[in-house]
């Protein structure tokens, strides 16, 4: 199943849960513990696939990630590929038929653990993992490859309650284990942290002063970023902006109500933490109208389509590069004007620009017609319009035989401005341009003016 068999899990009396097959007693620690090692070329410069949650929750959904997502994937060159949490939703019966999927791309693939990958019947956060060990062994673990280094946290914590809650975390032996292996690191190498719950922004440490020890600890690697997904939405998170802000998650089962983070998100250091939260490869869970496939359009809270990741690695540089589903991989943004308007409702026309993942920071501007002026768009922070019109007219329909989309969150990568012009009657071509220190993309949106 391309899983890298890189440990050997000692539990003299098996981890039993109370639902699903955990890890069988493996009895006396052997005499050894032997690995077989081969050669392998790692160059500087390679590519890694990054999937955010796949939540296969049944094989209807496991079918609609095959044919929307992984059968356009075989035969990438990445070097290895990452799911980073929430492979499944629940029912852990469905590890073994997401990893033979996830198998046919043709590369070795990581796995990291979320809060729908564990046992929701047992009762601590060992027994809820019973399943992961037997089939992916450690829900914590590093690895190199070429000059990169990676660290996969396992940071859900379940806490009582009397129901099913967790929070952010990593426990005293994690803690252990991260501050043992970023002492034999090098400060300058370029460090690539992999988590399923963001470390801020709308998530609840179970205690805040180990989340200051936690960044105390990795703000040493100026050269380090963090991968994380969780909340089917996709964004670029600055650990230690100015816009750190505290954000209110929905009570939802699982989560604990009024899920807040109220502790210290100041980040220590010469540098912030760029923390990119890179969506759910299901979307919005296949939700929304099927197309003529039968595959929902699964459009995420913040506007998104599902998509995928490329992380590029060079030396000691990074960036990453954003694809949808099914979509040529110039299709990086979606532009929301009027199809049509009259010539005297034109001075004042609200052009909104969602890209999907320019940086916060991106240069991005708009021009109607193509010799008009180019206006600079200005960054916002609200609901997409293009989705909230889809919700609305999915929500006329009725009742139809499919689950709806519905509860939009703000976006952050949204761009508008106004236009000053009063078009005379014509076709025209919106243009809108941005550049990051990344990349330079370009979206167009045509409009009929009466």
């Amino acid at each position: 199943d391309q899983i890298p068999r890189f440990y050997y899990v000692h539990s003299p009396d098996g981890v039993t849960e109370t639902r699903f097959e955990g890890l069988s007693p493996t009895g006396k620690i052997p005499e050894s513990v032997d690995f077989p090692l081969y050669p392998q070329h790692e160059p500087d410069k390679f590519d890694v696939l990054v999937l955010g949650d796949t939540q296969s929750r049944n094989m209807a959904h496991l079918h609609h990630l095959n044919n929307n997502m992984l059968t356009g994937l075989i035969g990438t060159d990445a070097a290895f590929g990452v799911t980073l949490g929430d492979v499944v939703i629940h029912d852990l019966g469905m590890f073994e038929p997401t990893n033979k999927s996830i198998a046919k791309i043709g590369i070795p693939w990581r796995y990291v653990l979320g809060n729908h990958d564990i046992d929701r019947n047992a009762k601590n956060n060992r027994d809820t993992r019973g399943a992961w060990y037997r089939t992916y062994g450690p829900t914590y673990y590093s690895f190199s490859w070429g000059p990169a280094h990676f660290i996969v946290l396992d940071n859900v914590r379940l806490v009582g309650g009397g129901r099913f809650f967790y929070r952010t975390g990593l426990g005293s032996e994690q803690m252990e284990f991260l501050r043992n292996e970023l002492s034999r690191l090098d400060d300058e190498q370029l460090l690539v942290i992999m988590a399923h719950i963001p470390w801020t922004a709308g998530t609840n440490w179970e205690d805040y002063s180990e989340k200051k020890a936690f960044y105390e600890m990795i703000s040493r690697f100026e050269n380090s970023f963090s991968l994380v997904a969780h909340k089917h939405r996709h964004y670029h998170h600055f650990i230690g902006d100015e816009e750190d802000y505290p954000q209110i998650i929905p009570n939802l089962t699982g989560h604990p109500p009024e899920m807040t983070d109220t502790g210290d998100n100041s980040f220590p250091g010469n540098k912030h933490h760029h923390m990119v939260v890179a969506g759910a490869a299901f979307g919005s869970g296949w939700l929304g109208a099927p197309d003529f496939y039968g595959i929902p359009h699964a459009t995420m809270s913040d506007g998104t389509p599902p998509a995928y990741y490329l992380l590029h690695i060079n030396g000691n540089e990074w960036k990453m590069s954003w694809r949808a589903a099914r979509r040529p991989a110039d299709f990086q943004m979606h532009i929301h004007a009027p199809d049509e308007i009259s010539s005297a409702e034109s001075p004042g026309l609200m052009i909104t620009a969602n890209i999907f993942n320019a940086l916060p920071s991106a240069m991005v501007e708009m021009r109607i017609g193509d010799r008009g002026e180019w206006i600079r768009m200005e960054r916002t922070r609200r609901i997409d319009p293009v989705r909230e019109e889809v919700v609305e007219r999915e929500r006329k329909l009725g009742e139809v035989p499919w689950s709806q989309i519905s509860n939009s969150d703000i976006s952050e990568h949204l761009w508008e401005a106004r236009s000053g012009l009063k078009l005379d009657p014509g076709v025209y071509l919106i243009h809108i341009r941005s550049k990051d220190d990344w990349w330079e993309h370009e979206g167009r949106r045509i409009i009929h003016v009466h």
